[in-house]
């Protein structure tokens, strides 16, 4: 055994040597090694060039092709909701209400006109909103329970308060209807 090894076992610094030896190989494999998307390099296995230059002409094709393609489609003006409630909103609006509340939707599903989401309160105790289409003017009627035995109504009701809320802030956005 060398000398160093022996002083270093004989004064109880083992321990420290190994580790400082140890840091020092990590260290050194750790060096930055060069960003292989910064330095622009084309690798074997790639089947295109990193950068693509086009002439005037094949320009000119793509822009024809992507606006062909648009060409004689039917274009829908931006509103708002008509009634202040579109039924595409009810899975973003219940998504939204529940976390507002200060829960967390588990699960959704969709039946006929019935949308039902499961949720999950703070403590992990179950709810359900459930949310069914209806004609004009009312659109929709949502319903919460929370808890085992739907007994938390002061939740139940905050739920649905969000929910109608957040309704009608999805039907205020401009969006083709």
């Amino acid at each position: 055994m060398s000398a160093l090894r022996q002083q270093c076992r004989s004064r109880g610094r083992f321990p420290l040597c190994a580790v400082l030896c140890a840091s020092s190989f990590v260290a050194a494999g750790c060096q930055p090694k060069e960003n292989p998307v910064l330095s622009n390099t084309k690798f074997g296995g790639e089947k295109y060039p990193p950068n693509a230059l086009y002439s005037p002409e094949q320009e000119a094709q793509m822009v024809q092709a992507m606006q062909a393609t648009a060409v004689g489609m039917p274009v829908e003006p931006l509103t708002s909701a008509p009634d202040a409630v579109r039924w595409s909103d009810v899975p973003a609006a219940a998504n939204e209400a529940i976390g507002r509340a200060e829960m967390g939707l588990v699960s959704s599903s969709l039946a006929g006109d019935t949308w039902t989401f499961t949720i999950r309160t703070q403590g992990g105790g179950p709810g359900t909103l459930t949310v069914t289409k209806r004609p004009a003017p009312a659109m929709y009627l949502a319903t919460a329970k929370i808890g085992t035995f739907g007994e938390r109504e002061v939740e139940a009701e905050r739920v649905v308060r969000e929910f109608r809320m957040a309704m009608r802030r999805f039907g205020s956005l401009k969006r083709p209807s």
